[in-house]
């Protein structure tokens, strides 16, 4: 589970469980989804599955963050979510899964077409155009952390707001659950 940590940069702020990117002509929110989470985003559109649930267990689902971009300029906003990393605090970085990592975890599963169809209308895998006043949103998966990771920064690159690129850095703390003997909620 993670957590917003502190933020270095100063167009970067949390807010409960989010981190919010103001930028000159755009913003973008970014919020961790733990297993339940995941599984209440599939839950809203009815008319998809979850094609994490049809074949892997929760031990083994992606990390998964959902990605709200707001395109408030005149110009295109473009994304190559390809680019995004995912570092943790001894530098261990792990690329956002492609669609062809996803295509064929999902595609061994017991609603294969199903699976790909959510895949395909949901997760952020390739090159995205936002235009003026418009906006989007879809998830960015990851292996999950190494068992070790304390923080992670998720690295947004390829980020353009017209011709101007932007570099994003999101930071996290990472939440392990409690285990027996640990004070609090969460043993850190």
């Amino acid at each position: 589970m993670l957590r917003p940590g502190p933020q270095r940069l100063s167009t970067l702020r949390a807010q409960g469980d989010l981190v919010i990117a103001t930028l000159k002509g755009a913003a973008m929110t970014v919020q961790p989804l733990t297993q339940e989470g995941l599984d209440a985003y599939y839950a809203r559109r009815p008319s998809l599955v979850n094609p994490f649930k049809t074949v892997l267990t929760p031990a083994n689902r992606p990390l998964a963050f959902i990605v709200r971009i707001q395109n408030l300029s005149r110009d295109r906003i473009n994304f190559d979510p390809s680019q995004a990393l995912l570092t943790d605090q001894h530098d261990h970085r792990t690329a956002a899964l492609s669609y062809d990592d996803l295509y064929t975890m999902l595609s061994e599963g017991d609603k294969p077409t199903a699976a790909l169809q959510a895949l395909e209308e949901t997760v952020l895998t390739s090159y995205i155009v936002v235009l003026p006043q418009l906006d989007r949103e879809g998830l960015l998966l990851f292996p999950p952390p190494e068992p070790g990771a304390k923080t992670v920064i998720l690295e947004i690159g390829s980020f353009y707001i017209g011709s101007t690129e932007q570099l994003l850095l999101f930071e996290f703390e990472v939440l392990r659950p409690r285990k027996a003997g640990t004070v609090g909620m969460f043993g850190l």
